[in-house]
């Protein structure tokens, strides 16, 4: 269902085929899901505001405005993919790329505010036994803000996943908190009229460590991969057999791969037979490079090292290939 909503908004604003590492449709997503859910978050908590006026209800005041700070993230989201998607430049050769890492970094720190700030108010309700005030009506308007905004999360996360991007995930997740927050608050109610007042307490309790690690995770990831982050083990490996299947490459060394997030710059060393002619040597390490620039977007750089073979079949076979 959430995959053919996705698509459904794709068809409506990205038509045609779409390159993941291009970075204007990058943006074109980013974009998508930041004036979503920026429209999304406005809606949601003028109604909010709306009933909790209506209904006399602290809990849905104070849940508008958690609403409408969320609107922060997704601006954040659309402003770094605004930046992201410049050519690159004489300062920027590989492109503004990161700056979706450096969103996902202020994304982060915005998450762990929320949960520090559940947290402490969940300590003080703890202990002070502050009780939680509300109708069966705020409770189902909560209910159904929580489900709307669990939609928008799993929205962020399909379309996040489309093209990788870190922004997009730690949005999802800002406003998956929303949603949890807002099913818990109306837990709370319910739990406050049947005499339980302590349950929202905890309840926010465990909220904000869910919150506060997972943008622990977040904000980790993001700032290791603009220290310069090794590759993982599953792109090194799909790199050397890319650059070994081309005839003549016997082996592969001092892999190198530079992160700048829709483009990779990307260096290693061939070893070929040290009896090939330079013009030889010269054409196995272009159709590496066309190789490995054909599944990893961005620039190659492949050194030649000369190296002895051993005379058996494959490499025989390898040899007469390239005369």
């Amino acid at each position: 269902m959430i995959h053919r909503l996705t698509d459904w908004l794709l068809a409506l604003f990205i038509r045609g085929e779409y390159d993941p590492a291009d970075p204007a449709t990058r943006a074109k997503f980013g974009f998508l899901e930041g004036w979503v859910s920026i429209a999304s978050n406005l809606v949601l908590s003028a109604l909010k505001a709306f009933l909790g006026l209506s209904l006399n209800s602290v809990s849905l005041l104070a849940d508008a405005a958690h609403t409408f700070s969320d609107v922060l993230t997704s601006v954040v989201v659309v402003l770094g993919f605004h930046a992201a998607r410049r050519r690159p430049d004489k300062e920027h050769p590989y492109g503004h790329g990161r700056i979706e890492f450096v969103a996902t970094l202020i994304i982060a720190l915005l998450l762990g505010l929320v949960g520090l700030e559940f947290a402490r108010s969940s300590i003080e309700r703890l202990f002070r036994g502050s009780r939680v005030t509300g109708t069966t009506a705020a409770a189902l308007i909560m209910l159904a803000s929580g489900a709307v905004k669990e939609v928008m999360a799993r929205v962020s996360i399909d379309l996040g996943r489309r093209i990788n991007s870190a922004a997009l995930l730690a949005d999802a997740w800002h406003h998956r908190s929303d949603a949890v927050a807002s099913v818990l608050v109306a837990g709370a109610i319910v739990a406050a009229r049947h005499g339980f007042y302590r349950v929202d307490a905890v309840f926010g309790l465990l909220v904000s460590i869910l919150i506060m690690y997972t943008a622990w995770n977040l904000g980790r990831s993001a700032g290791s991969t603009l220290m310069g982050e090794a590759p993982t083990a599953g792109l090194v490996q799909e790199i050397v057999g890319l650059a070994k299947a081309v005839p003549g490459v016997l082996s592969v060394h001092d892999l190198a791969v530079h992160d700048y997030g829709n483009l990779k710059a990307v260096s290693l060393h061939i070893v070929v037979d040290e009896r090939l002619s330079f013009g030889h040597a010269h054409a196995i390490a272009s159709q590496v490079e066309s190789c490995i620039r054909e599944r990893v977007p961005g620039t190659v750089v492949v050194h030649v090292d000369p190296g002895n073979v051993s005379q058996d079949e494959n490499d025989e076979t390898a040899l007469t290939q390239l005369s």
